[in-house]
């Protein structure tokens, strides 16, 4: 099963396509993408990353990735993968169970940990941010 819902390669999706797969979670995806955008002077770009995940916002700083974000049926998903001290620094963080659960059941590979999160609430919206500013800060390390 894909990450995201929108895999159709041949068909690029518009914002009103992409806001409608969100639904109600649209307001979500907009206050995340307002954040990146905003703290990091960054903006995304619609990218496919083949059928098994989908169309992608994807922010990058620094040419290197930062997030994505795949549009879904009613909520959405965020990629992010945290080096080894980014992940030893959000490992401390206080997450809401569903963000939690995720981090707890993503191994530590020598690339990163690769989390993806499934994004329906305010709580795991605000993790996320959470999560995006430790990956930044640690990188200026």
């Amino acid at each position: 099963m894909p990450i995201g819902t929108l895999v159709d390669g041949k068909h690029r999706p518009t914002s009103k396509d992409i806001a409608t797969v969100l639904g109600k979670s649209s307001r979500l995806w907009d206050a995340l993408v307002g954040f990146i955008s905003e703290d990091f002077g960054i903006k995304g770009q619609l990218e496919f990353g083949g059928a098994k995940y989908g169309w992608a916002l994807e922010f990058r700083k620094g040419g290197k990735p930062l997030a994505a974000l795949y549009p879904a049926d009613q909520m959405f998903v965020v990629q992010i993968v945290l080096g080894r001290d980014a992940s030893i620094e959000a490992g401390k963080l206080e997450l809401g169970s569903s963000v939690r659960r995720v981090y707890d059941s993503a191994r530590q590979l020598h690339d990163g940990r690769w989390l993806f999160v499934p994004v329906r609430t305010i709580v795991e919206m605000e993790d996320l941010k959470r999560l995006i500013r430790v990956k930044v800060e640690t990188k200026k390390k």
